[in-house]
């Protein structure tokens, strides 16, 4: 264990994003700022806060961030930076009419894949440029309320990530351009950045023909991390929070393989990182963390006592408005 720790005290670690369902009409409540302030340490790097809405984005569920001027954003940037964290925010939007759904699997993971091009194929020049502007917008709001480090979420189905994959959308290519410029307008402004795809979708036939080409192209954007998740909500949650030691054995394998032909570029991977022995790993490799420190606001002081599978914090999926963990009721 000791030297494990001293392997990964070279590395950054990543408390990655994460819906809590802790808001009130869209805004973040008391619960919201606890959560990340709890978590956050000198021995984390940077705490993600998850799955904020851009303005006039559409959300997930009922129950997720928007972002917007009010100062309670402020008030939770400045908590994870008192706390020795970086303070980071991930943006992300759906779309009109998107509902996700409860099961863990699709009955027919296809007929969403079809669904997601039609809807793609629908959207002007117009609509597109109009979700990209305000991301980049969001990102203003972002920093003016203190966060440094800012995710653009390209992954599990939402918007961005059938935007950016050539598979779905021909005009993907415009798409990266411009997130490229994006990531080199706030390096400028010295703000850190990364941006969270799915290596997978979680359909077997559409993944088996050009996942490496997506991949690919999002790796060499100039982003200084890539988040490398994996699944779309609406087709296989259990690729987004794996569980089972075969999928998160295939997830870690897939991470590094991006990470070795990418070797300049540097990557989140996740998936019970702190399970993992990284001894041979290459140092552009850092770990993304999140239902053990979820379980235990002081994992990364007692890295024994994390995630105990309990699943209670896949509260959307068990018809609850907002997370929780069995470890949570027991303390």
């Amino acid at each position: 264990m000791t030297r494990d720790i001293d392997i990964l005290s070279h590395r950054r670690t990543f408390f990655l994003a994460v819906n809590t369902g802790f808001v009130t009409d869209g805004i973040p409540d008391q619960r919201f700022l606890d959560f990340y302030a709890t978590r956050s340490s000198p021995e984390l790097y940077c705490s993600i806060v998850g799955n904020v809405v851009v303005p006039g984005g559409y959300r997930t569920n009922a129950v997720t961030p928007v972002l917007s001027e009010n100062l309670i954003w402020k008030h939770i940037a400045d908590s994870i930076a008192a706390k020795g964290s970086l303070p980071g925010i991930q943006l992300a939007t759906t779309w009109e009419g998107y509902i996700g759904q409860k099961k863990f699997r699709a009955l027919n993971s296809a007929a969403f894949i079809s669904e997601a091009c039609r809807f793609v194929d629908s959207m002007t020049i117009s609509d597109v440029e109009s979700t990209l502007n305000s991301f980049e917008f969001a990102a203003d709001i972002a920093i003016k309320h203190g966060f440094r480090h800012i995710q653009i979420h390209a992954a599990h189905g939402y918007l961005l990530s059938l935007l950016i994959d050539y598979r779905i959308n021909r005009n993907s290519a415009t798409v990266l351009g411009t997130l490229a410029s994006l990531a080199e307008r706030l390096k400028g402004r010295g703000i850190e950045t990364s941006i969270r795809i799915s290596c997978k979708t979680g359909d077997a036939d559409f993944d088996s023909n050009g996942a490496e080409r997506l991949q690919d192209s999002v790796a060499n954007l100039p982003f200084d991390y890539i988040d490398l998740s994996s699944g779309f909500y609406n087709i296989d949650k259990r690729l987004i929070y794996p569980a089972r030691p075969d999928v998160i054995d295939s997830r870690l394998h897939e991470s590094i393989s991006i990470g070795l032909r990418h070797p300049t570029r540097s990557f989140i991977i996740s998936g019970r990182t702190f399970k993992h022995d990284w001894t041979d790993l290459a140092s552009n490799f850092h770990p993304g963390i999140c239902r053990d420190l979820i379980a235990n606001p002081r994992f990364l002081q007692e890295r024994h006592n994390g995630c105990q599978n309990q699943n209670r914090c896949h509260y959307y999926s068990r018809g609850e408005d907002h997370l929780t963990c069995g470890r949570w009721l027991s303390s």
